[in-house]
């Protein structure tokens, strides 16, 4: 039970040092998985996710609320290694565009497995002022 302790004061300081060390941009990555974090408007959000799409999993945006969390651009892919079948990184970018709350959640999973559940999730409540 001490580990969740741990885990959870980790996670959070590694956020509030994204916070406050970034300016107007944020970088997270799972660490932040199941937390809460707080934006200025006009603020960046960069959440940075393992993959390996030689699997056929891939992330998916399975909630947001795009009147107050934009996604801008395409999702950013980078390879660990040149080596086939190797894993890499997602990367999204965000902005806070309106005040208010939101819920962005993503799926790790086979789009074409409708009946299955995702391998992972990815949930974090955003607020933004």
């Amino acid at each position: 039970m001490k580990s969740y302790k741990y885990l959870f004061l980790a996670s959070l300081a590694v956020l509030l040092f994204a916070l406050t060390a970034c300016g107007n941009k944020v970088s997270i990555g799972s660490e932040a998985n199941l937390s809460k974090i707080v934006l200025e408007k006009g603020q960046v959000l960069v959440l940075k996710l393992a993959t390996n799409p030689t699997t056929g999993y891939d992330w998916e945006i399975a909630g947001i609320d795009s009147a107050i969390l934009q996604q801008k651009g395409d999702v950013a892919y980078k390879s660990d290694s040149a080596l086939i079948g190797s894993g890499g990184t997602d990367t999204w970018t965000f902005e806070a565009v309106n005040s208010g709350q939101t819920h962005l959640q993503l799926v790790y999973h086979r789009s074409w497995e409708k009946d299955t559940p995702p391998l992972e999730t990815f949930d974090l409540d955003i607020v933004v002022k």
